[in-house]
């Protein structure tokens, strides 16, 4: 058997916890760190309390806010070449999936230096990558937990997959009032996303007691409160609870997998360029309502969860009125259908 070397992430979790995390920078002895964010985050203020706390705290920075969304390898190796080139000691990604994704490449290629195929598939990093400290600021994609990234190659447009223990981030800050100004598509495209992660984890084969857990608790919260974040950005309840819910999901799915619905929603986002929440909140409800019968005891457990159903429902009912609470849900929050400007010959 071989042991896989794995970071246990410390994780700071409340309002202002972001600020906490820059104290700790510090407190951990670091110096100068590089900033990862995109450009919107860059330019929004959202940086300017990090920045802040860091500059009282003693540390220098630089900012590298040249990732974009489903980010290629030419970025992270544009990221790498500052990092080093400033000689930063350790990386603190500000953003959503796409950001904390290029971080976790750009830590790992600084110690595993070498072009992206080098990185193609499973464990392909000898060594841990930079200090990481990610503070996520969409509830979804649970990046901040799990052990992979997926980083487009710039001339085939391949989005690859890259999955290594080392790549989980040290330390990570949940902070709601970073969340509070997502705008409600975000909100809600997000908040598909850590429920079809969720979802996909507790149906996988691979799933175990620990990984059900973490996604019964996510998928809970999700039903609770993805609603009310959608509708009140300022509601700090709900969005402590869903970025706990990502959290949740993304440590499920980082060991339980996930299944078709992400597969069909990778080729919507390589294809037709559909934003990946979007993309898995258009086929959730129909890709499980398509494994027909063989997920109908799991999809009724969580039914239950959710309090859908009535008492003396079967597994088939209570199945299908899950099913149709994402429909709803779905919605409600007006997300779309199918990817723009699809045409039947597409």
């Amino acid at each position: 058997m071989r042991l896989l070397p794995r970071n246990t992430p410390i994780v700071y979790k409340g309002i202002n916890s972001a600020l906490t995390l820059c104290e700790q920078v510090a407190v951990l002895g670091y110096t100068r760190v590089i900033i990862v964010t995109d450009e919107f985050l860059g330019s929004s203020g959202i940086l300017d309390g990090i920045k802040a706390r860091l500059t009282e705290s003693g540390v220098e920075f630089v900012v590298f806010d040249g990732v974009l969304p489903d980010p290629a390898f030419d970025q992270v190796q544009v990221g790498e070449a500052i990092l080093r080139t400033e000689n930063c000691q350790a990386i603190i990604a500000v953003g959503g999936g796409s950001v904390l994704d290029a971080a976790k490449m750009m830590a790992m290629l600084h110690t595993n230096p070498g072009p992206l195929e080098k990185f193609d598939g499973i464990q392909k990093c000898k060594n841990f990558g930079l200090p990481l400290f990610a503070i996520p600021t969409t509830a979804g994609t649970g990046s901040e937990i799990t052990l992979a990234a997926i980083i487009t190659d710039p001339v085939s447009h391949r989005k690859m997959p890259i999955a290594d223990t080392k790549m989980i981030p040290g330390y990570i800050a949940l902070d709601a009032e970073i969340m509070k100004s997502m705008p409600p598509e975000i909100t809600a495209a997000t908040g598909m996303d850590a429920l079809t992660h969720a979802v996909e984890s507790y149906l996988s084969k691979a799933s175990t007691e620990a990984t059900e857990t973490q996604a019964r608790a996510a998928i809970r919260l999700i039903f609770m409160y993805l609603l009310k974040a959608y509708q009140d950005g300022n509601d700090m309840q709900a969005r402590d609870a869903m970025a706990m819910a990502s959290f949740y999901a993304g440590a499920a799915f980082g060991k339980a997998s996930v299944g078709y619905v992400h597969g069909i929603a990778h080729q919507l986002g390589r294809v037709c360029g559909t934003p990946h929440g979007n993309a898995n909140a258009m086929v959730l409800p129909e890709v499980l309502a398509a494994y027909g019968d063989c997920v109908h005891a799991r999809l009724a457990d969580l039914a239950r969860l959710v309090n859908i159903g009535e008492p003396g429902n079967g597994d088939s009912q209570l199945a299908g009125q899950f099913i149709q609470a994402i429909v709803d849900m779905r919605r409600e929050m007006s997300l779309p259908l199918q990817p723009k400007d699809l045409k039947l010959q597409d």
